[in-house]
């Protein structure tokens, strides 16, 4: 079987108030991209992001050409990189370490933050087999959905965390993908924080600690139905 169903994967991905992914954003009126460790797409100002700091950015632009982009301490509890032009997608890739909580069987962890500026529906802002693990909003009439991608594949039952716009921990519903790798639809408007993960059992070993299961995180922001403000 390719992919662990693990128990403990199961409760990370059922109990969204415990959960914390990295999430890159792009705050309004600024040139510049944000990196963050929590739940949503803003600084938590009890936790500093070092989970967050191995992160490679990069920026997209219309044309589908993409630029790295430099990251440093922002002042406060983010990561931040400056922009040059307008990206239609900042994306990237952060080294998450080996981490053994427990009993729990020691893992790698790998996250692939994506935030979309502007429309959320530009095709040029699907990464694709360039990530193991992608989330893209799709339109659904006047809803939108998301669809989940697995080394540029569909993937099927798979466990999507959704933070509606304006919505907290304790309002975040975990969905499952059909066989197309489809949530359902949302009708809110606003920004959407998404997250979803999928666990390799790979033992390897990673700068010299080992590990039994990897953990690919992606997550995604994307503003459906207008900006934020």
């Amino acid at each position: 079987m390719r992919y662990l169903l693990a128990i403990v994967a199961a409760a990370m991905l059922a109990s969204a108030a415990q959960a914390h992914w990295v999430f890159v954003y792009v705050p309004a009126d600024k040139s510049e991209a944000h990196v963050v460790f929590g739940h949503t797409a803003a600084p938590d100002p009890k936790l500093f992001p070092s989970r967050a700091e191995k992160t490679e950015l990069k920026a997209r632009d219309a044309n589908g050409k993409d630029a790295k982009l430099t990251m440093e301490k922002g002042d406060g509890n983010f990561f931040r990189a400056k922009l040059a032009g307008k990206p239609v997608v900042v994306f990237g890739t952060t080294a998450g370490g080996v981490v053994q909580r427990g009993d729990n069987p020691a893992s790698l962890s790998w996250y692939y933050p994506k935030t979309i500026v502007g429309d959320p529906f530009a095709k040029v802002a699907e990464i694709g087999k360039a990530v193991p693990l992608e989330l893209v909003p799709e339109r659904d009439g006047d809803k939108v959905r998301f669809k989940v991608l697995s080394d540029g594949n569909p993937l099927a039952d798979a466990k999507v965390t959704v933070v509606p716009p304006g919505k907290g921990e304790e309002e975040s519903p975990v969905v499952k993908t059909d066989k197309d790798g489809r949530t359902s639809a949302f009708a809110d408007r606003g920004r959407y924080c998404v997250a979803v993960r999928r666990i390799d059992e790979k033992p390897g070993e990673h700068d010299g600690t080992k590990y039994a299961i990897v953990r690919h995180t992606a997550t995604l922001v994307c503003d459906f139905g207008g900006s934020i403000k």
